[in-house]
């Protein structure tokens, strides 16, 4: 497997990748790591749990669990991804959790769009557990990232883009994870519909109807 934080490594998630990444200095076993949506949280949780010889998990699985499926989990690491969609219908499942890898031994890494502080819930004990969380934040992208989440979603999509089509796009795509995954989206399409490889006069017009798009949105708002 790939470095388990090869999706998000960059000086703005460093910290947060550092702590996430060594589970024993935690000051407490449960750590949340938010981002911005496509930023690879979902890869981060498998990838950290498969470092530690963990679990993971999603929120449908931890209301599958039952008791003695998570007495199982209290001394591993686990992972619980989209941690928020958990809250408010699985909340007892998610105390119990909490409870017991805190007094197993274990640790685990919850992963979410939003902070803890902001998650629903009607659980009084549960909120005060959520609230005293360490929070760890994914942050936007720079270029390097960009670069490298261009690649790996070319990749993923059985294409490939030259480095001078990788030049162009970089400095003009919007720093955001979910920018790149709708670009990619886009010029996957394109290849299809022209039955070409992604050149970079291709990825430029791809660029320039995203950009007239937009602007036309912006108009019309």
């Amino acid at each position: 497997m790939a470095r388990w934080d090869g999706l998000l490594a960059g000086p703005h998630n460093a910290g947060a990748l550092r702590i996430a990444g060594n589970p024993e200095d935690w000051a407490t076993p449960v750590l949340c790591i938010t981002g911005p949506a496509k930023c690879g949280l979902t890869f981060l949780a498998a990838a950290w749990a498969s470092r530690f010889n963990g679990e993971c998990l999603t929120a449908a699985q931890l209301a599958r669990a039952g008791r003695r499926g998570l007495d199982a989990l209290a001394e591993r690491h686990v992972a619980l991804d989209d941690a928020d969609l958990a809250v408010g219908k699985q909340d007892e499942a998610l105390l119990s959790l909490i409870n017991l890898v805190a007094a197993g031994g274990g640790r685990l890494l919850l992963t979410a769009h939003r902070p803890p502080s902001q998650w629903r819930t009607a659980s009084a004990d549960l909120k005060s557990r959520l609230n005293a969380l360490p929070v760890g934040e994914i942050g936007p992208p720079d270029d390097n990232i960009v670069r490298a989440r261009l690649a790996i979603a070319a990749e993923r999509r059985f294409l490939r883009l030259s480095p001078e089509t990788l030049n162009y796009l970089v400095p003009r795509l919007e720093l955001a994870y979910d920018a790149v995954e709708n670009f990619m989206d886009r010029l996957s399409d394109a290849v299809s519909d022209h039955d070409r490889a992604p050149s970079l006069p291709l990825a430029r017009r791809v660029l320039e109807q995203m950009s007239d798009a937009a602007g036309e949105d912006e108009a019309e708002g």
